[in-house]
């Protein structure tokens, strides 16, 4: 349950992420683009990279994904992917890069096939033309872990791909992108190093101006080879190094997400489709005034750039998982206010369990047995002489006549008779189909009111008031048994004869048939008024074990939906408590409002009863029967139907953030945030998680140049405090790339200028790849200039076959 509660929280977020935006057109890029992911290692930011650009881009599906590796990549259906299977190493880690550069050119139908992929991609990006606003410039991003062996490679695939490309464009841009995990535990963290040292050194060789790189790399069909050229000049236009740590030294908790953040970001601001500045000030991104300010004319050309990425955005997963727990709160309180409101009088006669219908059902049930009674006047007696009736007792004289035969008739006649018909007509039951149907199932009432209507404690329940009439009847009879004893100890002599004849009054002497007649009417007149009393006292205790039962019954459904109530706060709670604290402040507090003024202008406009409606929550117990993700389901159903459409549920990031920060504010509250301090908490934010994602020697080295971009509206209240916050003193380029996305704030930094020897992970790693260099291994496909000789011309040629 609590997975797809945060599954319903990341939809809402993502939706909210792309509702209401004006500026949606802007995530747009203007011209073709392909990515190569080069190496094994990169499959997960194939996969990380693509999902985060099919989110953002409106234009996404024209973007062509090409994936080089030595194994094959998981099957996907994804048409817009492409995978090239390159011939493997022989397994030699001595030498295991040179293998892979020497097979590469061996294999002449693995090269074939790459060139076909290459010329089919081609084709895919002419038929999704129309989705780009020009098609005379193509940009491909070239995605590779540092210490990837793949990597090897990167000049042939990089000219191939530009040549094959070039045939349809005029212009080729590519970008290389680097990535590095640079938190080491394994026992490999030294071979790992040199294998990224080495790919550093060979990049650094790449990217001088005067580097050249021709091989016969085209095959056709028939095995002819044609070359691909490049040069003289850099082999990519930027190079940007991402780390999982960075200029701080700290590692991200994100791992290399940040990375993959930051190409997508990069990628959409380099090409973005943008409108006309609103404002020149605001200063759009101008990639080639980047270049040139990040690398001065006085050196070689070999500078490196980095970049971080923050995004601040309104905790939707955290304000969907509270709404969604005060909407279901504010239902269970109206199910238990309905509980509470019924006057136990209308309960009893809603279930037909008013005293006088239970007394009537119990005189229904004695009264056709009763006439059986009629019988004991034609019993046969003893011969007792009326002398000796005289001086007896009623029950000696009841003996002394009949023996045990009177009882056991109005046993066997009536008491068995009634017994008989009661369990016959099972009122029990016909209370279980009444409770069920007028309760358990009623939208209105369900487990929670036929928990509390059957609850022994609750006074005024339905069970209290049944307990309260057995108690009486309990007494009636005690008093009936009394009553009867007091009888059957008078004696014959006492009683009155109203109906004997003068005779027998004038003789003073009682006959046989009197006493008979008066025992039957007097004494078993009595017992069937006992009778009855037990019918109706065995009617209340069957219908109160009955109502024990679906107490018992209904308990636990009851009992489970507050335990929902309870995961739902928890699973709120523990979403609150990961956001930041000024992002999170007041969120339970301001959204119980929100939510109940939403209901009450429902309730005011369909009534009170609208939440057990079908086009809303429907009838709460009914979906629990079906198990509690019934029930979550159709929750989030009326949540995004009635809440989330809401105006309240629609602010902007800036106007949301401010009125909840202040919900529980009084006026003279000094804790509260102002606008001013919550901006700055934010400004401060955005800065320190877009901190440069690379780890520097020194981060002021001499060639450093940055520039900061604002995601979001020109016009907002926060990118107007951006601006101001350092205006004058700042040195750097700060831009704001106008979207007017209201659910939050991203902020992209750059900085280049530096060189390979600022890299605290190649200063660090240069002792290991100098020594497995020493001790025989080969990181190279060709042999490089001396460590420190920066030339870019190979000692070798490549074995071209």
């Amino acid at each position: 349950m609590r997975e797809k509660l945060l599954a319903f929280a990341n939809e809402y977020a993502a939706d909210m992420d792309n509702r209401g935006s004006d500026g949606d057109e802007l995530r747009s890029i203007n011209h073709p683009l392909v990515f190569l992911f080069l190496g094994d290692q990169t499959e997960e930011a194939l996969r990380q990279v693509a999902a985060l650009n099919g989110k953002q881009w409106n234009n996404s599906a024209g973007v062509v994904y090409l994936h080089v590796g030595t194994k094959p990549l998981d099957a996907d259906d994804d048409r817009r992917l492409y995978r090239w299977t390159m011939p493997g190493a022989a397994g030699d880690k001595k030498s295991l890069r040179a293998d892979l550069h020497k097979r590469f050119y061996q294999d002449e139908a693995k090269l074939l096939e790459l060139n076909v992929i290459l010329r089919k991609m081609n084709s895919r990006i002419a038929e999704f033309g129309r989705m780009y606003s020009h098609m005379q410039r193509l940009n491909i991003a070239v995605v590779t872990e540092l210490d990837d062996p793949c990597n090897v490679l990167l000049p042939e695939l990089t000219v191939l791909i530009k040549s094959v490309f070039g045939e349809h464009f005029r212009s080729v841009m590519i970008d290389l992108y680097g990535l590095l995990e640079e938190k080491q535990v394994e026992e490999t963290y030294a071979f790992s190093s040199s294998l990224g040292v080495s790919f550093l050194r060979e990049t650094d060789s790449y990217q001088d101006r005067g580097y050249r790189f021709e091989a016969m790399l085209q095959v056709t069909g028939e095995g002819i080879r044609l070359p691909v050229m490049h040069g003289p000049a850099p082999l990519f236009d930027m190079v940007y190094l991402l780390s999982n740590k960075d200029e701080r030294g700290i590692f991200a908790d994100s791992g290399m997400q940040g990375a993959y953040d930051i190409i997508s970001g990069l990628n959409l601001l380099k090409n973005r489709k943008a409108q006309q500045e609103l404002d020149p000030q605001h200063g759009a991104y101008n990639n080639q005034q980047f270049k040139q300010n990040m690398i001065p004319p006085d050196t070689d050309g070999r500078c490196y750039a980095s970049a971080g990425m923050a995004r601040v955005k309104r905790p939707d997963q955290a304000i969907a998982l509270t709404a969604l727990y005060h909407w279901y709160r504010l239902a269970l309180q109206r199910l238990e206010e309905n509980s509470a409101s019924r006057d136990s009088r209308e309960l009893l006669h809603e279930l037909e369990l008013e005293e006088g219908r239970s007394s009537r059902l119990a005189e229904e049930l004695v009264s056709e047995p009763a006439k059986a009674v009629d019988g004991m006047y034609g019993m046969l007696y003893h011969p007792v002489s009326p002398s000796e009736l005289k001086t007896m007792t009623l029950r000696e004289a009841e003996i002394a006549l009949f023996g045990g035969n009177a009882q056991t008739f109005f046993e066997t006649n009536v008491a068995r008779r009634v017994e008989t018909a009661l369990a016959q007509r099972g009122l029990p039951g016909e209370l279980e189909r009444r409770f069920r149907e007028r309760v358990l199932i009623h939208p209105a009432y369900g487990f929670i009111s036929g928990c509390a209507w059957t609850a022994e404690t609750l006074e005024g329940g339905i069970a209290h008031e049944l307990r309260e009439q057995l108690r009486e009847n309990a007494a009636h009879i005690e008093q009936c048994r009394e009553e009867l004893k007091r009888k059957y100890d008078e004696r014959v002599e006492a009683q009155s004869f109203g109906q004997a004849s003068l005779w027998s009054r004038l003789r003073n002497q009682l006959s046989v048939k009197q006493v008979v007649r008066h025992i039957v009417d007097e004494v078993y007149g009595m017992k069937l008024e006992l009778l009855y009393l037990e019918t109706k006292q065995q009617l209340l205790a069957g219908y109160i074990g009955k109502l024990e039962e679906l107490h018992a019954y209904a308990a636990p459904f009851a009992e489970r939906l507050r335990r929902l109530e309870t995961a739902l706060r928890d699973t709120s709670r523990s979403s609150i408590s990961v956001t930041n604290d000024y992002l999170g402040r007041n969120i339970n507090e301001f959204y119980e409002q929100v939510v109940k003024e939403i209901a009450e202008e429902l309730e005011e406009r369909r009534g009170v009863q609208f939440y057990w409606e079908d086009r809303c929550l429907g009838n709460i117990s009914a979906l629990l029967l079906q198990g509690e993700e019934a029930l979550i389901d159709r929750l989030i159903l009326a949540a995004r139907k009635d809440l989330f459409s809401h105006r309240l549920f629609s602010r902007t990031f800036e106007d949301e953030l401010l009125k909840r920060a202040n919900v529980a504010a009084s006026y003279d509250n000094r804790e509260v945030l102002s606008k001013e301090d919550l901006f700055r908490d934010l400004y401060a934010t955005l800065e320190n998680e877009a901190a440069i994602r690379i780890d520097v020697y020194r981060s002021t080295h001499r060639h450093r140049y940055e520039e900061k971009y604002i995601f979001g509206d020109y016009q907002s209240e926060f990118v107007q405090y951006a601006y101001a916050v350092d205006h004058g003193s700042r040195t750097y380029k700060l831009g704001c790339i106008h979207e007017k996305k209201p659910s939050g704030i991203e902020k992209l930094n750059l900085m280049g200028g530096f060189r390979l020897d600022d890299l605290m992970y190649y200063r660090n790693g240069k002792i290991y790849y100098d020594t497995y260099v020493q001790n025989g291994y080969q990181f190279h496909g060709i042999e490089l200039s001396g460590p420190e000789d920066r030339s870019s011309e190979p000692k070798a040629l490549p074995d071209q076959g």
